[in-house]
């Protein structure tokens, strides 16, 4: 599961560094980070980022992400991102700095998903194993 206190993280380190407020520059970031693709999402196309209220935009992209994190997705909700995505980015005139911190967000949140899933998959796999196992034992007895 992505670690959302990692990238709370990055956007707060990112902001300082933009703001000018951070000691150490981006190859001390990167590296604190990992290279972390929302970072690496974030340092990308900074002439773009020149045009829009950077502040603004993060802050209206990370509330998109922080509203889906811990849901388990369906298929309403994978629309209404959609959505609010092709609002956002149409609002700040398809920027692609913009666009491609969505994309990095809304990745996230499939990971986040296909780790749910993959987890489901798993217990479900057990239980079927355990039911198995119990019923032998009863047959057994």
């Amino acid at each position: 599961m992505v670690d959302q206190s990692r990238i709370a993280a990055i956007f707060n380190d990112f902001m300082s560094l933009y703001l000018g407020r951070s000691g150490s520059g981006i190859e001390q970031l990167c590296k604190k980070h990992d290279y972390h693709r929302m970072l690496m999402g974030l340092l990308s196309n900074l002439d773009e980022a020149a045009k829009v209220p950077i502040p603004q935009v993060m802050k209206e992209c990370y509330e998109v992400y922080k509203r889906y994190r811990n849901l388990e997705m369906k298929k309403a909700d994978w629309e209404a991102i959609v959505e609010e995505t092709r609002k956002l980015s149409e609002k700040w005139k398809s920027n692609k700095w913009c666009n491609r911190i969505l994309v990095e967000l809304i990745g996230l949140l499939e990971e986040d998903e296909a780790e749910r899933r993959r987890i489901a998959h798993e217990v479900e796999r057990e239980m079927k194993e355990m039911e198995a196992a119990m019923q032998r034992q009863a047959e057994a007895a």
